[in-house]
């Protein structure tokens, strides 16, 4: 009996140290570049973290961007950032995170400050995304997010599980 409980013990142990595992992971190879690239505004890095085949659904605009449609229009959005020499940072909060095999599904609150001289604006949105993992790297699939008609707030955020 005591060696099937130890048994039973060491699977759960391993499994979650794997879990674990996979999780910073797709810190590494999608939310810690998703940071980097909007502070940074490298359209080239944020168009990396994406499959080629990406879905965004921008729900408050009533869209849906496939692939190099939506990879063009981070090009043109990342360059008027730039001509605009916009000062920013991207948080992220998750509420659930799962993962199997070669796929997650993640959501959260993110919390965006853009820096307009002294005062910092914050702007929050819920989002939801499916990651795949391609040749070894986890990129997003599928990206939705959506502000709620400006309704999500610092105090949705804070009850989230910040990313360090």
């Amino acid at each position: 009996m005591k060696k099937i409980l130890l048994g039973a013990m060491l699977v759960m142990c391993c499994s979650n140290t794997f879990a674990q595992s996979e999780q910073n992971k797709i810190n590494k190879d999608v939310w810690y570049n998703f940071m980097q690239a909007y502070q940074d505004l490298n359209a080239s890095l944020f168009n990396y973290i994406h499959t080629d085949d990406v879905l965004r659904i921008p729900i408050d605009q009533n869209q849906i961007l496939i692939g190099r449609e939506y990879k063009d229009s981070n090009l043109n959005m990342f360059n008027l950032w730039n001509e605009r020499k916009i000062k920013q940072r991207i948080q992220f909060g998750f509420i659930n995170r799962v993962q199997k095999g070669d796929w997650a599904y993640e959501t959260g609150i993110y919390r965006l400050t853009r820096y307009n001289g002294y005062t910092p604006e914050h702007h929050y949105g819920k989002f939801n995304v499916t990651l795949k993992k391609v040749n070894g790297t986890w990129k997003i699939y599928m990206d939705a997010d959506t502000s709620e008609k400006a309704t999500v707030s610092e105090s949705d955020f804070l009850k989230t599980k910040a990313l360090q």
